[in-house]
């Protein structure tokens, strides 16, 4: 692991240490024409890497991108879920409502976490909440929410996260999420190992702070 403190030529000397991985991807153009290659996605075999180990500007960037947002469209998302091999229920609770993500991050655990909740009647009601927690260039073993086992790690550049994941059996597939941070709008991007022309896109934009809702009890005898 780098020192806390470590000056450039410390941080070649130990980088050039650390046995390289790769996670092969072919190069995804996404719907605004942009290509984006996931075959060049390289961490390094060193435990974590947290915030205090990322350039000033950087930081400050990743700073900005806390924060809660409502979903405002999506394209293919159900045919990715499809042909990601979702079960139909799955599926069905995946479209259903709209989603809120929340962006955080844990200081003391170094540890990001990006929270789905899917709501229904303009978030009156919460159906259920997904946390998806890493730590950067940390692989680790997950149990996706429809039940697929891979391995993981999540990279960060730029203004972007990006999560590969490899399958760990036969007849199991991987996938690619990007997400983009663009000032007060975040577009996530999700590619399937198996079908790698599936792009399925949800689009968010930050929430404002709300007033609390206040749910009124309704009596027995009361008329509904």
């Amino acid at each position: 692991v780098f020192p806390s403190k470590c000056d450039i030529t410390a941080c070649k000397h130990i980088s050039q240490q650390c046995a390289a991985r790769q996670f092969p991807r072919p190069a995804q153009l996404l719907p605004d024409h942009r290509a984006v290659n996931t075959s060049q996605v390289t961490t390094y075999s060193c435990k974590g890497r947290d915030m205090e180990k990322l350039d000033e500007l950087q930081r400050k960037e990743m700073e900005k991108w806390k924060g809660k947002y409502l979903m405002t469209s999506w394209e293919n998302y159900a045919d990715f879920l499809e042909k990601l091999g979702v079960p139909l229920l799955l599926r069905k609770l995946a479209t259903m409502g709209t989603p809120v993500v929340e962006v955080s991050y844990d200081e003391e655990m170094e540890e990001w976490n990006i929270c789905r909740t899917s709501t229904l009647f303009y978030r009156l009601i919460k159906l259920r909440s997904v946390d998806f927690k890493f730590k950067l260039d940390e692989e680790f073993d997950e149990i996706t929410p429809d039940k697929r086992d891979v391995r993981s790690v999540v990279t960060v550049e730029g203004n972007r996260f990006t999560h590969v994941s490899k399958a760990k059996k036969e007849g199991v597939t991987g996938h690619t999420v990007i997400t983009e941070f663009n000032g007060d709008e975040v577009v996530r991007y999700m590619t399937i190992d198996k079908v790698p022309d599936c792009t399925g896109v949800m689009k968010f934009t930050r929430m404002k702070e709300e007033k609390d809702v206040k749910v009124r009890e309704i009596e027995e005898d009361e008329d509904l």
